[in-house]
């Protein structure tokens, strides 16, 4: 069965410094997830491999997103816990869906052993994603910039972009990021120029690989009959806004 377009799974660790990465990211999902999208994310404790697992077999989502820590091949979820590595039984879970691992160095070889499992795409580093913790996670642009660019790509889904165009403004928003401490508000900051390094290395060893034209999200088709609208989203869709509405969203 092809995974459900307009469905999402996020894997949001918090613990070992993972919260920098989580907490923006769930901001993020508020602030953009659109009403006909089914959406569920796996918090904390929640995010652990069996759970994951089951998620993914019941939602059957075309993205899945995690925030972990990794090496070249292999990624974690809660407290470390190993999910996936090139070679085992989970890497095949990844065909037919966009996959964003926002966890150091995966995109050297188990990126592309997602791909070759059959993703649709796979969005990584191929070394170690740094970022600033300075401050409390999730309270000042400093810890945020660098999520607030990795991230974009999901923002992008979220608002019905392909694949290739959510890169694209990925890739712009590391930009914006970029100037705000080189030339804008935040280079009177104490360490700007560590935080447009930080930016400026994330960028470089940013990794994407897929066909640039797949839409995970595409909007539902809008009929007029009179001024009375009509929403055609099949019964696949409907079946998914009747899952949405009754699923709890776990914080």
């Amino acid at each position: 069965m092809s995974a459900l377009a307009n469905t999402f799974l996020f894997a949001e660790p918090l613990q070992h410094y993972l919260e920098y990465s989580t907490k923006v990211l769930h901001d993020l999902i508020a602030a953009n997830r659109q009403g006909s999208q089914n959406i569920v994310e796996l918090i904390g404790t929640d995010a652990n491999p069996a759970k994951v697992k089951e998620t993914l077999a019941s939602l059957n989502p075309i993205v899945f997103s995690m925030a972990a820590h990794g090496n070249y091949t292999t990624t974690t979820l809660e407290c470390t816990e190993l999910f996936m590595q090139v070679g085992d039984a989970n890497v095949p879970l990844m065909k037919g869906r966009v996959v964003h691992l926002n966890s150091c160095q995966t995109g050297a070889e188990l990126g592309p052993a997602i791909m070759s499992a059959g993703a649709l795409a796979y969005l990584g580093s191929n070394e170690s994603f740094w970022f600033y913790v300075g401050d409390e996670a999730n309270t000042t642009r400093a810890v945020r910039s660098p999520f607030l660019a990795e991230w974009q790509f999901e923002v992008s889904l979220l608002k019905g972009k392909t694949v290739g165009e959510a890169r694209t403004e990925m890739l712009a928003k590391y930009e914006e990021e970029l100037t705000y401490w080189i030339e804008g508000e935040g280079k009177t900051h104490n360490d700007a120029g560590e935080l447009a390094r930080i930016l400026s290395i994330n960028k470089a060893i940013s990794t994407f690989a897929g066909t640039p034209g797949t839409k995970p999200s595409p909007a539902p088709t809008v009929l007029l009959a009179g001024n009375t609208p009509w929403v055609l989203i099949g019964v696949g869709g409907l079946v998914a806004y009747l899952i949405y509405r009754e699923l709890k969203r776990k914080i």
